[in-house]
């Protein structure tokens, strides 16, 4: 009887570790997914220079060039905050074709015109001279306007809705924001 006790208590409990593999298993799974779509909407699509350029131009979208430098107090700033908000996340990533360029690397980026370093990229292509600074292109490669400096979430977003929607053509930034409520 003994005996038959004991191997009734082993086959419980294995059966038990299994259901517990197999429940901890599958919820562990569940979560991985969820948080990785979470993850996947809350990310940025940072295309390369030249990617970017590409995109624009076959989607007719604006190009947004997004200058740092790592030990740039500000950037984290405008990184942390304005770039985590979700609304401007979701215009970035649907509304423009998006790049990051550190301004002090010394990667090679591809351009119309050759190989180059970010660095030169931000400095004597586009005359960046402090950072952050984000500048506007057009879907044929032709500078919008620079945005210099830090810009809350809110304005941010107003000012993707005046490039992206073409009103930087007809009007002044603060005339827009006047007429349109911005």
């Amino acid at each position: 009887m003994k005996k038959f006790l004991k191997n009734r208590y082993k086959f419980f409990l294995l059966l038990f570790i299994i259901t517990l593999l197999i429940y901890g298993f599958t919820g562990s799974v569940a979560v991985s997914s969820g948080e990785e779509a979470e993850q996947n909407n809350d990310i940025l699509k940072w295309l390369s220079y030249d990617q970017a350029l590409t995109k624009s131009k076959i989607e007719n979208i604006p190009t947004l060039i997004y200058f740092y430098s790592d030990n740039c107090g500000w950037c984290r700033k405008l990184e942390d905050e304005t770039f985590k908000n979700q609304d401007v996340k979701e215009l970035m990533n649907s509304d423009f074709a998006i790049v990051e360029i550190n301004s002090n690397s010394s990667n090679v980026v591809v351009t119309d015109k050759g190989k180059i370093t970010e660095k030169q990229l931000s400095q004597e292509f586009y005359q960046v001279r402090a950072n952050p600074t984000i500048w506007f292109l057009t879907s044929n490669q032709e500078r919008i306007a620079p945005l210099p400096g830090y810009a809350p979430a809110e304005d941010f977003i107003s000012v993707l809705h005046y490039i992206r929607d073409g009103y930087y053509r007809d009007y002044s930034f603060p005339e827009y924001r006047e007429e349109f409520n911005e």
